[in-house]
């Protein structure tokens, strides 16, 4: 069976050591556990979004609990970006979290597919 992570576009994640010391971090403004769902527009992926994502300090720190490697941020304006390992499989985020909510664009180059993703916080951090 093919698993894959919840992905976004390949080209909107440019991964550097400066990211981990950015000042435009979101901080605690989009703290919380955030229930993603998400639809494959582009390819064949029947699992591809974790169930959840945890933001901790405008920092990506848990995915289904813990069920993947996650690395991602969110800055200050709400541009969301992440990245989700299990195994060999690799899935990319990108989008924007307004309020309560979010929305955007995912996609995995391990298992060729991609679509669209949706979020809705479920429990908050710091405001």
């Amino acid at each position: 069976m093919k698993r894959s992570l919840f992905s976004g576009a390949a080209c909107a994640l440019v991964a550097s050591a400066a990211l981990a010391q950015d000042t435009g971090l979101g901080g605690g403004r989009y703290d919380g556990v955030w229930a993603l769902s998400a639809t494959t527009t582009s390819g064949s992926c029947p699992s591809i979004a974790p169930a959840d994502v945890t933001i901790e300090g405008g920092r990506v720190v848990s995915a289904n609990g813990g069920g993947s490697e996650p690395w991602g941020y969110v800055e200050s304006d709400g541009t969301f970006v992440a990245r989700f390992t299990t195994g060999e499989h690799v899935s990319r985020a990108n989008g924007s979290l307004r309020g309560d909510s979010g929305s955007g664009a995912w996609s995995s180059s391990t298992d060729l597919c991609g679509g669209t993703w949706r979020a809705q916080r479920n429990g908050r951090g710091k405001r």
